[in-house]
């Protein structure tokens, strides 16, 4: 599955969501995505690369450590 920033991606709920940010943390791949027509809907992912799908996750702890990481691949994109 390639995902990349700024990628468009219709979910099961049929909103569309915008690939804000994207990293590597403990060997699984996260997704900050932000629904088009919502911006106060947000969701955070991974790639569950077996069944080849996004995992949405609501896991405080680990969000509160990916959000740092997140901003850091934001602004490395910006840059580009």
């Amino acid at each position: 599955m390639i995902i990349n920033i700024k990628d468009v991606l219709t979910l099961d709920d049929d909103n569309e969501y915008v690939v804000v940010s994207k990293v590597n943390y403990n060997g699984l791949i996260y997704y900050y995505l932000l629904d088009k027509n919502d911006n106060s809907n947000i969701k955070f992912c991974y790639e569950d690369s077996v069944n080849e799908e996004l995992v949405e996750i609501d896991d405080k702890v680990l969000i509160t450590k990916l959000l740092p990481l997140f901003l850091k691949e934001s602004l490395n994109e910006i840059d580009k």
